[in-house]
């Protein structure tokens, strides 16, 4: 018998780790202590910032993480990688969403705090898809800013995403997007944290559902979408599994003789 070749094994987490009951599947754990045990390197890959992560991640005991779309990436829980928000070009897009009264919400490392009270049921309900309550108001200080989150419907995309080229435009709910740099999204960030631990991208296996995983299930050796995502995401896939509430990682890794 060969030795097993090492992978890094890269998840999302809403709508891939969580059901969408937000709770962890039990399967879900059994599969990632099994790949630990067999010293695969795992990370989680999200949208959430840090602030939201942080009870997963701690949950699933993760030590690696990309989070903010792939704004800020930690190994061992230590810093590797940010890309922050040109501060010009935030302010004219804060200001846009001021004349248009699209409510938004400013990401920092540890804090997620909103700019605005236009709607705030929009917002209440947008964050809570991710687990989240209503963001607390901004309070101005000097942290670097990796992320809006902006909550606006698909109507209003035509007025404010062509003026903007240096940002990315990511939607996650019907009326939730985030903003990041352009060119910063998950998979970029996978990449450069590989290339630091030595993985190349033939072993990286990642599991997505969202359209904001569609370039990591593109880059990875192996892309799994869960039975649950768009077919927009699917088709970006190697595999599609099981969906997030019938033990879909679970049986993508026993499928590829992981566990």
């Amino acid at each position: 018998m060969g030795t097993l070749t090492k992978k890094m094994v890269v998840f999302d987490i809403d709508g891939t780790l969580l059901g969408s009951d937000k709770k962890v599947l039990l399967s879900t754990f059994e599969a990632l202590a099994k790949l630990k045990e067999q010293g695969h390197a795992l990370f989680a890959a999200t949208g959430r910032s840090l602030f939201y992560a942080k009870p997963i991640l701690q949950l699933l005991d993760f030590q690696n993480y990309i989070v903010c779309n792939g704004a800020i990436g930690f190994i061992e829980h230590q810093q590797i990688f940010s890309n922050e928000l040109k501060a010009d070009d935030l302010l004219s897009l804060l200001d846009r969403f001021a004349q248009l009264k699209v409510d938004a919400a400013i990401v920092t490392l540890q804090q997620l705090q909103r700019v605005s009270s236009f709607d705030i049921e929009k917002m209440r309900r947008a964050m809570s898809y991710v687990g989240g309550d209503l963001p607390s108001m901004y309070n101005k200080s000097e942290e670097p800013i990796y992320q809006v989150l902006a909550f606006y419907d698909h109507t209003l995309e035509s007025k404010i995403e062509p003026y903007f080229s240096t940002f990315e435009f990511v939607r996650w709910h019907d009326t939730g997007v985030d903003i990041i740099p352009v060119g910063g999204t998950k998979a970029t960030t996978i990449l450069e944290v590989a290339g630091q631990l030595g993985f190349e991208s033939k072993d990286i296996l990642s599991f997505g559902d969202g359209l904001n995983d569609r370039e990591m299930l593109q880059v990875s050796g192996v892309g799994v979408a869960m039975g649950n995502a768009a077919p927009e995401v699917q088709k970006h896939a190697d595999l599609i599994t099981d969906t997030n509430n019938d033990d879909g990682i679970f049986n993508a890794l026993k499928k590829l003789s992981l566990i």
